[in-house]
């Protein structure tokens, strides 16, 4: 299995961050190589949070590589990229 973990900083995220989630849940009915995924927004808002979290499971590094290169994913991502101010990734085999 690989695990894939973004953590996205955003402008205005009580806006931006719902529906970025909203977003990349859908991608689950779109992307077959998709086995698990959840998103989520922060509620503790700590000087170390970041706005939400994506976790996203593949059964292996190719399902990963598909879901990268998937037409549907680019265009939640150009979303993502037009509101976004930073971003955390890992990528782990569990």
């Amino acid at each position: 299995m690989v695990t894939h973990i973004v953590f996205f900083k955003l402008e205005e995220p009580e806006i931006h961050a719902p529906i970025i989630c909203e977003k990349l849940l859908g991608l689950k009915d779109r992307i077959p190589e998709i086995v698990s995924i959840q998103a989520g927004v922060d509620f503790l808002h700590s000087e170390r949070s970041y706005d939400m979290a994506l976790i996203v499971t593949f059964n292996d590094r190719e399902g990963l590589k598909v879901y990268d290169e998937n037409p549907d994913h680019n265009e939640v991502r150009k979303y993502i990229h037009a509101h976004r101010l930073d971003s955390k990734t890992v990528d782990f085999f569990s």
